[in-house]
């Protein structure tokens, strides 16, 4: 082998370094990154719960039936504040939770406020709209 080759020799290891090193950030910014915007950029709060573990939305209607107090008591927070049931994921269309949708930080706080004393005993996920 010649001088030249055993000096590219190095360069072509560094650059396939760097392009691993780039996959492998590319793939966790795709897993840890949208969690971290809906908490921190967007203030909304997601259940946390796996599609396949979420309850069937009838579950979900018949919990937010159940409970209408908690329900007018949650929007009664503010009048943009809403609740409602809905189907979060594509891949179980006939799964959901209930989704408080509100307008800003103090709404959320004072909706995880009542949240810690009383719940509808199905995910409830919060979204900042």
């Amino acid at each position: 082998m010649t001088a030249g080759k055993l000096a590219r020799r190095p360069l072509w290891v560094g650059i396939g370094i760097v392009a691993a090193a780039a996959v492998v950030l590319a793939f966790a910014a795709v897993l840890f990154l949208p969690p971290f915007v809906q908490v921190w950029l967007y203030d909304s709060r997601p259940s946390g719960v796996a599609c396949e573990d979420l309850p069937s939305i009838e579950e979900v209607d018949a919990a937010l039936l159940a409970h209408p107090e908690l329900v007018r008591e949650i929007e009664s927070v503010g009048e943009s504040v809403l609740v409602e049931s809905t189907q979060t994921c594509s891949s179980a269309p006939d799964r959901g939770e209930i989704t408080v949708y509100y307008p800003g930080g103090d709404d959320r706080e004072q909706i995880e406020a009542i949240l810690e004393q009383r719940n509808f005993g199905v995910p409830v996920a919060l979204r900042n709209a």
